[in-house]
């Protein structure tokens, strides 16, 4: 199976406009990985991501606020002969960036992110309420390493 970088910042992001949920890593205390599918929103190169206010992900974060989100799309069954088993494999292209958390406080700014999330689904926008602007945890990651790769391209089913 051939493996191709991608480079191209706009590929890349239509790689993770592609996607409905991103999967984020994060580091457990004794240093085990933490791993937590999200909804998410792409905003001027950060990454969105929402939760509860408190909860185990806060407290890991707390620890530390370097995390490892990725973005899968373009899945598809592949194989060079389809009677052989090992021949099989899957195309898919992916991203993987790295970055640290910040919460966003500010609550008009807290408003766009999360539209900036629900545009990914329903392409409006919404209006909420300060309560719940302040019962939630909106966190922006700043990327500082984003990689991109195609894999099994080379396949023809």
């Amino acid at each position: 199976m051939r493996t191709s970088f991608i480079t191209d910042k706009a590929e890349i992001e239509s790689i993770i406009n592609q996607c409905d949920i991103c999967f984020v890593g994060l580091t457990e205390i004794d240093g085990t990985p933490y791993v937590i599918p999200m909804n998410f929103g792409y905003l001027d190169g950060d990454i969105i991501l929402h939760s509860a206010p408190e909860g185990k992900h806060i407290g890991l974060l707390e620890h530390s606020n370097r995390i490892c989100v990725t973005f899968c799309s373009d899945r598809k069954l592949a194989y060079q002969h389809p009677d052989v088993a090992c021949s099989y494999s899957m195309t898919s292209k992916s991203v993987v960036c790295k970055g640290s958390v910040s919460f966003i406080e500010d609550l008009e700014e807290k408003e766009n992110a999360l539209n900036s999330m629900m545009q990914k689904f329903t392409k409006k926008e919404f209006k909420y309420s300060a309560p719940a602007l302040r019962n939630v945890k909106v966190w922006r990651v700043s990327v500082d390493e984003m990689t991109s790769k195609s894999f099994g391209q080379n396949f023809k089913s």
